[in-house]
């Protein structure tokens, strides 16, 4: 089912990076603003849709204008945890209003459950408000209030920090696993940008997985060969960026997460290069497969890239694979790319399936292509399998291109089955394209499920009108 942007937009409330204009992080005696990539969308995004030499602003659309306050409410402007505290102490001083309590993303829910994977996050967080003063005596004393809440929030950093795991280097990183001091349900904090060598090993692996918490604090890590962590369950990992790395394998890999099956979230990739080789070894940013318990959210790609060449491997800056949650995807001068057989490519995700979710994903100055057979292409996924949700797609000055016969392209989706849900979708300046035979394109979706035994698959022979 594809639905344009006319329907009620898919919510999704996800608390974005803490490290935005309002918390720069420095690494190297330079700092660093993620809010300005996001800024630079805006204005492309408003250029796209005002003429310059229109001085009176005069256009008529009220979808552009929702489009626009959307993209700049859910995915451009972030809303950091700094500003939640600052409320907290606002309050305080005030001696009035409600505590900003992190805020737990929520998440597009999926049109209908499915025997597959059908999966409902649901929110159990409560806030609890601070007592307002009832008499005027109480009010000479909000300035201690102020300063109480900010010696409660500086106690609460040195708690935490007393109870975790310091990371300042190569050698720590590695210890991780490894040393019975370091375990893989341990908290970490990471204190100083790393460099780490070819050596590198990650983090636990599919039996051993990594089920604890590891903060970024906004620094960095560069060079990685491999995945940081092989396989991420029911932990987290937040708050930090990559540079500066290539990672070329033979199976399944992630920048962050080669399986995620916990949370990946307030990630920055910068000239990060991910290729795979062989067949069913996705590949992604956040992680190459987000398993149904994963969630990838508030990620941004700039000038990097993601490729496979194999048959069914899927590529993707969210995920290669979805079967879990994937949410405010932002991707800036960046490409993903397959080049083998039913291998699909997507910003948001390759390919979405039953009980998947991509939400808020947004493309600037950024490419998706494929060239093999039924190897499908779009913004949002290349593939949203029946019980899969692709939703809130924004791609501007951006390109889906696709070579292979029965190779569908679109902006939100590229191949979209008829239970598939690809809504609200928004594309500036941009153009979806394919050459090959039978290989359908559009805005919102390429084109729909194919026929029963059109699939090519044991020798079966293609056949035609496989748009219905």
């Amino acid at each position: 089912m594809i639905q344009q942007s006319n329907q009620q937009p898919i919510q999704q409330s996800i608390q974005q990076p803490i490290c935005d204009s309002a918390s720069q992080c420095s690494g190297n005696g330079a700092e660093y603003s993620w809010l300005g990539h996001g800024v630079a969308v805006s204005k492309a995004f408003v250029k796209s849709l005002i003429p310059m030499e229109d001085p009176c602003l005069s256009f008529n659309s009220r979808k552009a204008v929702k489009d626009l306050l959307r993209l700049a409410t859910t995915t451009i402007l972030p809303s950091s945890s700094i500003l939640f505290m600052a409320k907290d102490m606002a309050n305080a001083w005030s001696g009035s209003g409600l505590s900003g309590a992190d805020a737990k993303p929520e998440l597009p829910q999926t049109s209908k459950e499915t025997r597959e994977e059908a999966q409902e996050k649901e929110s159990g967080s409560k806030t609890v408000p601070l007592q307002q003063p009832s008499t005027a005596r109480d009010q000479g004393s909000q300035g201690a209030k102020g300063l109480l809440a900010l010696g409660t929030l500086a106690s609460s950093f040195q708690y935490a920090n007393s109870q975790s795991i310091a990371i300042d280097d190569a050698e720590a990183l590695d210890k991780i696993g490894r040393d019975p001091a370091y375990p893989l349900n341990g908290k970490y904090r990471q204190t100083a940008d790393i460099v780490v060598t070819k050596d590198y090993q990650s983090i636990g692996n599919d039996t051993h997985p990594f089920t604890g918490d590891y903060d970024g604090q906004c620094r960095t890590i560069s060079g990685l060969p491999d995945c940081l962590v092989d396989t991420l369950k029911q932990g987290n990992i937040t708050h930090l960026g990559f540079t500066d790395t290539h990672i070329n394998s033979t199976k399944t890999t992630g920048l962050v997460a080669c399986t995620a099956d916990g949370t990946v979230s307030d990630i920055r990739a910068e000239n990060v290069h991910i290729s795979t080789s062989g067949d069913d070894a996705h590949a992604g940013i956040g992680a190459g497969v987000v398993d149904g318990g994963g969630t990838v959210a508030n990620t941004m790609a700039v000038n990097s890239n993601v490729k496979t060449e194999g048959r069914l491997a899927d590529a993707g800056i969210g995920g290669g694979e979805v079967k879990g949650t994937v949410g405010n995807i932002m991707s800036v001068n960046s490409t993903v790319e397959t080049k083998g057989d039913f291998a699909r490519a997507g910003i948001g995700g390759g390919e979405v399936k039953a009980g998947g979710t991509v939400g808020n994903t947004t493309a600037v100055n950024s490419h998706v292509t494929t060239s093999g057979y039924g190897s499908f292409a779009g913004i949002g996924g290349g593939q949203v399998r029946a019980g899969g949700t692709v939703g809130n797609t924004t791609a501007v000055n951006s390109h889906v291109t696709t070579s292979g016969d029965r190779a569908y392209a679109g902006i939100g989706g590229g191949r979209v089955y008829n239970e598939g849900t690809v809504a609200n979708t928004t594309a500036v300046n941009s153009n979806v394209t394919t050459s090959g035979y039978g290989s359908f394109a559009g805005i919102g979706g390429g084109g729909g499920k194919w026929r029963k035994g059109c699939q090519h698959h044991g020798g079966e022979q293609p056949c035609h009108n496989l748009g219905r």
